[in-house]
């Protein structure tokens, strides 16, 4: 079925093909990786790499509540983190010599809180589903950019440890879209210099498009280390 799906992609024209890893599978204890899913992620490379697709590896999934461990809800921020690292060590491990990766997307629409007390880190709902993840729970003094530096330049560091050339990213939301006086994070100079770029994720309606970009006056600039590997 795989198989099926990427060359259907392939003849609709796509290059990239977003994969979410979930930490579930990928994470047997917060200390060891999962075997068995690292072998199939290194098939899944061979496939795409056999069709001519690059992937978009977004890791530390935790979509589905049922399937994320207890060991990991129960962790606190610093172990956390320390398993977070482990599972990126573990996968860019698996990817570093494919020429199929295009980039690491270190989580999908991590939010900074603070003040939190039911330990939730997947806070919301969207058709069953959690997309967002909290990285901290108390900032305990620091400032929102000063937590996701931090947690960026950890998972940053975790990822170069085994690939110096797969370019990194996160997936974020434009949050000025709905709340016009926010402040960027993620695309901020601070947070974004481990980063290779940023994806943001607009979801603008039909015949929309062209009223909703861009959003807001930005510029796009590349950090030196974007040269590591062609982008498709």
């Amino acid at each position: 079925m795989v198989e099926r799906d990427f060359a259907a992609m392939k003849a609709l024209g796509a290059n990239v093909a977003r994969i979410h890893l979930q930490v579930g599978r990928f994470m047997k204890s917060a200390r060891k990786p999962d075997g068995r899913s690292l072998k199939q992620l290194a098939r899944l490379l061979k496939l795409a790499e056999r069709t001519g697709l690059y992937l978009d590896v977004t890791g530390l999934g935790c979509y589905n509540r049922a399937d994320t461990p207890a060991w990991y809800n129960n962790l606190d921020e610093a172990r956390r983190w320390d398993a977070q690292s482990r599972f990126w060590e573990a996968v860019a491990g698996t990817c570093a010599d494919s020429p199929a990766i295009f980039c690491y997307d270190l989580m999908n629409e991590p939010v900074v809180s603070d003040g939190v007390k039911d330990k939730d880190w997947t806070p919301g709902e969207f058709g069953g589903k959690c997309f967002v993840q909290r990285l901290t729970l108390n900032l305990a003094g620091r400032t929102d950019k000063q937590a996701a530096q931090a947690w960026v330049g950890q998972l940053a560091a975790a990822i170069r440890k085994h690939d110096q050339a797969g370019l990194m990213t996160v997936g974020a939301i434009p949050w000025a879209l709905t709340w016009p006086g926010a402040k960027p994070l993620f695309y901020s100079p601070e947070v974004s210099r481990n980063l290779d770029f940023v994806s943001l994720h607009f979801y603008p309606e039909k015949g929309e498009v062209d009223k909703r970009w861009p959003p807001w006056p930005f510029t796009i600039s590349a950090s030196p280390s974007s040269s590591r590997r062609c982008s498709p």
